[in-house]
Parts: structure tokens; sequence; C-alpha cells
């Protein structure tokens, strides 16, 4: 049977409570707010913008509410929005279902290529108010004629974008209104809704 002699317990002792208060202090993205505080907050420990609102998340006094950064009037859009999908989503190439996430299709009818787009979208659950809302500004070229599809998941896959895993998109059961913004450069914001049944965010098998 191995031996613990006191010296050997005290540096498991010490080890452990080294480990432990660095778990404390451990601040992946640099915001100033430790992980293990994130969850708490509802931010994104690997964000430090969680609402991307320019503030880093420390500053900002309402980490997860951005102010609508949309703008009033621009030329008449050449584009619309098509699907809204917060749930029940499938991988085009798969074709089988991915874990639930914000998918927005923006169809452009114009004859030139739309690019420099700005993502606005606010979540609200449905049992206790409680409101979200996040800016986007994603790098992406609708082009003319055609569709693109913006993805908020865990931003892995290319040219996706990364969701906040502790919004209350993902921590709340309750059924969720979502409103969605998209504002191209130098034309008029276009809008769409969305409700998500209770349940939560339901990951695929």
């Amino acid at each position: 049977m191995k031996t613990i002699t006191a010296t050997t317990l005290a540096a498991l002792l010490l080890s452990t409570s080294l480990a432990h208060a660095q778990s404390a202090t451990t601040d992946t993205d640099g915001d100033g707010v430790p992980d293990i505080s994130e969850p708490l907050l509802g931010t994104d420990p690997m964000n430090p913008d969680t609402d991307g609102d320019g503030q880093n998340d420390l500053a900002d006094p309402d980490p997860v509410n951005a102010a609508d950064p949309t703008v009033a009037g621009g030329a008449a859009a050449t584009y619309r929005l098509g699907e809204i999908l917060v749930e029940n989503n499938v991988d085009p190439a798969t074709k089988k279902a991915v874990s639930d996430h914000l998918e927005i299709q923006v169809l452009n009818d114009g004859t030139k290529d739309l690019t420099g787009l700005t993502v606005f979208y606010t979540i609200t659950d449905a049992d206790s108010g409680a409101k979200e809302s996040y800016i986007f500004r994603p790098q992406i070229t609708v082009p003319a004629g055609g569709e693109a599809r913006i993805n908020v998941d865990e931003g892995t896959a290319p040219g996706h974008l990364r969701a906040n895993p502790n919004s209350i998109y993902v921590t709340s059961v309750a059924g969720k209104d979502i409103t969605v913004s998209v504002q191209a450069d130098g034309f008029a914001a276009v809008q769409g809704t969305v409700k998500k049944d209770p349940g939560g965010a339901e990951t695929a098998d």
C-alpha cells in the first residue's frame, strides 16, 4: 500500500488549492470577468463583448442587451428575409438534423451583390419577460438574385457566428419570441419575427 507522507499530503493540498484559485481567476476571453462568473451574468466566456455593442462585458452595464444599431431611412431594401429558424434546423449538405439555433435566410432581389450587413436580434422569454439583444456583422456576401444564410450557433463551422452559450435561449425552457432585423449599408432595414416552442434548445443526436 502506498504511504502518503505529511509532506506529500501538504503538496497535494497546495496543488488542489492552487488549481481552484486558478479556475476562479481564469478569464479566457480577457474581458475582466472570470470564466466561473460568466454563467451568473449570462455572458459568453469566449467573447469579451457578448452582445456585440462594442463594450467590454465588464464595462458594459447590461452586457447581454445591445441597443438597436439599425438606422432609420435609407434606400428601399432590395432584399428580404426568408426563413427564420430557431428549431428543427437541418444541415443543407447532409440533410440531417442539427442542434437548434438561429438561422436567417437573406434573399437578394437586386442586381448587385449585398455586403456590409448588420444583424440585430432580440430574444424575449415568454414566461418571465426577460430580454436579450445581440448585434452581429457577418462577413458574408448575398449574391445578386441569390441568397445567403446566417447561422448563429457554436460558431465552429466556416462562416457561422458564435451564439452566447449562457443566453436565455439555452438556459430557459420557456417559449421565446425572437425578432430579427437585417440592414445592408445604405438601405432600409428589414425585419421578421419567429416564436420558439417551450422546451429549450434541443441538441441533435
